[in-house]
């Protein structure tokens, strides 16, 4: 059963994915991962993409002092199908836009849910789908490091990925642990567009 963390730990973990990624690969066509800390005046958007056709999205809504919203939506092309009406049944109210946004093709839906502050994870479809994601999105170093030297050959030490992954901020010790060809100035456009320390 998959099980996230709360949504402000969630989504700086993302964060760190999406800065991890950027490290790695300047163009960002060719990223897993990606942040966008502006996704509206009031919503960040998270998302992975393994160009395979497997794919998941999560919006946040709020902040810590009001209480952090999140909506997810899942699609593994390979596994069935799941009812989005049913997957999300009862979504709260300031997530429901969620539910006719067009680059989420809400039609395609293996897992997803919501968390509200206060009540926690609802999470519906083939949950089990997201086993081999859960170690990324629960911040595992592990998991980011086996992926990274599958897909750019590298092997990255774990401290420097945890550090990234807990939004240490970026320094060049940092950015040559990581084997990085950019500085941190470099990195400056995608900093801003993930909102990374």
């Amino acid at each position: 059963m998959l099980t996230l963390p709360d949504a402000a730990h969630l989504e700086r973990i993302c964060r760190g994915l999406a800065m991890l990624d950027a490290i790695r690969c300047e163009e960002w066509e060719d990223r897993y991962f990606s942040f966008n800390s502006a996704w509206s005046d009031t919503e960040r958007m998270a998302s992975m993409r393994n160009g395979s056709g497997d794919e998941w999205f999560l919006v946040f809504v709020g902040t810590q002092e009001s209480g952090i919203h999140v909506f997810v939506k899942a699609f593994f092309h390979e596994l069935p199908r799941a009812n989005p009406s049913e997957v999300y049944r009862d979504c709260p109210e300031v997530l429901k836009g969620q539910l006719h946004e067009a680059a989420f093709s809400m039609d395609d839906v293996t897992f997803g849910g919501f968390f509200v502050p206060g009540r926690g994870w609802t999470l519906r479809g083939d949950v089990d789908a997201m086993a081999d994601s859960q170690g990324f999105l629960s911040g595992d170093p592990e998991t980011y490091r086996a992926y990274a030297a599958d897909c750019f050959e590298v092997d990255l030490p774990l401290e420097a990925i945890e550090r990234v992954l807990r939004g240490a901020p970026l320094d060049g010790e940092l950015l040559h642990a990581l084997g990085a060809e950019r500085t941190v100035n470099e990195l400056g456009e995608d900093r801003l567009e993930i909102g990374y320390p």
